[in-house]
This record gives C-alpha cells, sequence and structure tokens, in this order.
C-alpha cells in the first residue's frame, strides 16, 4: 500500500513539473484584448492588443513613455473569414501569438449590423478563448479606441475589462454577460442579445488619447446595443438599458433618484433585484406580466436649505411615500424598455423565452413561428414591489 502511495505521489510530481503543451512562455506573444471589423470590401479586420513585457520589466507609466517603451501596441490584419483575420495577425509577430489570456472582446457597430454570428461561432470554437470574456460594441473607431490609452491603466484592456464589469453604483448601462451568456442568449428562442456599448469620446484616438494636462478619458461605458437575432438593430439609452437589467434580473446595482415628501430630492442605491415573468394565454391571446422586487437604501437628499428638516426616516408614512416613488421609477424605466423592443422588434427583455419554457405548447402552437409579428402588440403589465433596508448612519436629516 506504501509502495502504491509512493509511486502515485512521485508520478504527480513529475506530472506537474513544466509546461503540459511543452508551449515555452517566452516564445508565445499574449493578447490582452480583440477586436473584429468589416472594410469598405466585406472583408473581417481582426485587431489584437498586446502588453508590451520590457515596458513591464522597466517600470514604464502611461505618463512617462521613451521612444519604443509603451506599454501596449497593436496590431492589424484583414481574412475573408474572421478566422483568415485572426490568423494574418502572425506573420507579423516574432513569437507564436495566444488568445488564451484577453481581458474583451470588442466588436465595431459597422460590423455588430452586419452580423456577428461570425463571431461568435469563431469563439465558441476555439479552444484557447475563455468564455467568460467580457464583450461589448464600439460605437466609433474600434482601431482609435485599442491605439488610445486609458488614465485609470497603462493597458487599456485592463481599464475597459473593469469598465464593463463594475462593482460601482454609478453605472446605469447594461453590465457585460460575458461570452458564454452571450452565446446562450442567441441560441434561446424568443431571446435576443443585449450587449453593452463603449462610445468613443471626441478628439480620442490622437496622440495616443492623453493631454499632459487633462488625461480624460477616451471611452464612455453607457447604453445598450439592442439585437435582432444577431444583427444589431438599434441603441438604447441609460433608463432603457436599466430597465431591461431591472427586467431581467441582470443590474443588482443602480441609482435613482426620487422626489421626497419633504421636497427635494432623495437619492437611492438600487442594492438587489429580482425579477419574473409569467406568461399569460386566454382564448389564443397572449399577455405578460412581470414582477420585479428591488431593495435599496438611501444615499443622500436635497432640500434642506432655509431650514428644513428633510425627510423623518423613522416615520412609516415618509418611508412608504419613498416606497412608492422608487417603485414608480422603477416601473417607468421598464416600460421604456418594453416600449423600445416593441419598437425595434427586439425581445432583449426575452418575453419569447417565457412563454417557450412556461407554456411551451402555446410556443408550439404557432406563437413561436409569429412572435416578431405578435411582440409590438402583446400587453405586458409590470408590478413593482420595493423596499428600503436602510438609511445609513443617520436618522434623521441634517438641517440647519
Amino acid at each position: 500500500m506504501r509502495l502504491i502511495a509512493a509511486l502515485a505521489a512521485l508520478f504527480m510530481a513529475f506530472s506537474a513539473a513544466g509546461c503540459w503543451d511543452r508551449k515555452e512562455p517566452d516564445d508565445m506573444v499574449f493578447a490582452v484584448a480583440l477586436g473584429f471589423d468589416i472594410d469598405e470590401d466585406g472583408d473581417y479586420v481582426a485587431i489584437a492588443q498586446f502588453a508590451n513585457p520590457m515596458a513591464a520589466k522597466a517600470g514604464v507609466g502611461p505618463t512617462s513613455q521613451p521612444a519604443g517603451s509603451a506599454p501596449f501596441w497593436t496590431n492589424c490584419a484583414k481574412g475573408r473569414t474572421p478566422f483568415d483575420a485572426l490568423s494574418n495577425l502572425s506573420p507579423a509577430l516574432s513569437r507564436e501569438m495566444t488568445v488564451s489570456n484577453i481581458e474583451v472582446l470588442l466588436i465595431s457597430e459597422r460590423l455588430a449590423r452586419r452580423g456577428i454570428a461570425p463571431i461568435m461561432d469563431l469563439v465558441a470554437r476555439d479552444n484557447e478563448l475563455r468564455l467568460a470574456v467580457s464583450a461589448a460594441v464600439v460605437d466609433g473607431s474600434l482601431e482609435s479606441l485599442l491605439e488610445s490609452q486609458l488614465p485609470e491603466d497603462p493597458i487599456p484592456a485592463l481599464a475597459i475589462q473593469r469598465m464593463l464589469n463594475p462593482i460601482h453604483f454609478i453605472d446605469p448601462s447594461a453590465m457585460s454577460p460575458g461570452l458564454l451568456q452571450s452565446i446562450a442568449d442567441m441560441l434561446r428562442p424568443g431571446q435576443d442579445l443585449l450587449m453593452p456599448v463603449l462610445r468613443l469620446n471626441a478628439g480620442a484616438g490622437s496622440e495616443s488619447g492623453t493631454d499632459s494636462t487633462s488625461p480624460g478619458s477616451p471611452v464612455t461605458h453607457m447604453g445598450s446595443a439592442a439585437f435582432h437575432r444577431d444583427k444589431m438593430i438599434g441603441w438604447l439609452d441609460g433608463h432603457e438599458s436599466r430597465g431591461a437589467n431591472f427586467a431581467r434580473s441582470r443590474s443588482q446595482h443602480a441609482p435613482i433618484s426620487v422626489q421626497s415628501p419633504a421636497g427635494g430630492l432623495v437619492s437611492i442605491h438600487i442594492t438587489h433585484v429580482e425579477s419574473t415573468i409569467t406568461p399569460r394565454c386566454v382564448d389564443g391571446d397572449v399577455s405578460m406580466l412581470i414582477r420585479a422586487k428591488v431593495e435599496g437604501h438611501v444615499q443622500a437628499q436635497t432640500g434642506l436649505d432655509q431650514g428644513q428638516a428633510g425627510v423623518n426616516f423613522a416615520d412609516p408614512e415618509s418611508l412608504q411615500h419613498l416606497r412608492s416613488r422608487l417603485a414608480q421609477c422603477v416601473r417607468e424605466d421598464i416600460e421604456h424598455a418594453l416600449a423600445r423592443s416593441k419598437q425595434y422588434k427586439s425581445d432583449f427583455v426575452g418575453l419569447g423565452n417565457a412563454i417557450y419554457r412556461r407554456l411551451p405548447q402555446v410556443w408550439r402552437a404557432g406563437v413561436g413561428e409569429r412572435w416578431y409579428e405578435l411582440l409590438p402588440d402583446v400587453p405586458v403589465q409590470v408590478e413593482v414591489e420595493a423596499a428600503l433596508t436602510s438609511s445609513g448612519l443617520l436618522r434623521e436629516s441634517l438641517h440647519y
């Protein structure tokens, strides 16, 4: 028994030594961001961003970059297919390229409107690419974005990845669902894709997007791109994106300001959202019910000047007023998202998928085949229940 254990330990020690695929890291170059676009001839364009290891060893920062020591660099190539374009990046590289460490996958608006199915097919088949990678649509020049320097991080891919997956509550836009969730949304019947948007700011892309006196960010994460099947159909603003997130239970952090019963505004931080979509079918007529439960806590309030006392958060009547106003604001955001969904005939909320899952016999009876024709006329009732879990460290308001 001891001999078997010793042999097993020896085997594990040998198997753990070295690289499993016999590829030395020094012989490889690691892409940290990957983007796809199309040119005027309809060919695919692949743009990869790489970290500069020499700059990292030298400790070069974004504000002091000697010639040839930039913290990152980009490479661009074309091809008739996405894989051809990706493969054509190699001739300009002295090492073998790998995409196993990319942080973000970016798609240009022009390509998104033509269709992203070939891109998703490529990433789903690639055994190197991690499907937890964040993805977004770029409103503006994709190449300029990948060549721009963001002030938060010397490697733009890292800053963009954090931007798409915020831990803050200040961003009402859609968070990146990741490639796996995006592919799943595209494959689900009655479900369309909703992707976050990165907008290139005016003047970005020149001089690496930096300025010696005001290094503002060259990109803004705001709004979403709505898809019909694999083609982008239009934009959603911040409120519509937030409403879609509320309806899909994909927004756990959002800021909302409501009217105060004492005058002014009360800012509330949404900390939890739980929603259900219930389909109904009566005499062949389909309708939907969306129930959302939101929780939040009070962050701040205005209207405290001239001796006004503000809101008494220990008063049940005042709290009930705030809960009602919060529920109304969430309901309005969801209704705005539904209106845009019907206008675009893009079911990014997933109403059709709720029918497919909960009323499969209705879906197979013909609703599924005509769903996008029926979507604009389907009545949707929205019910929201709101709760305030905390008023912070103050029970009473500051007033002077």
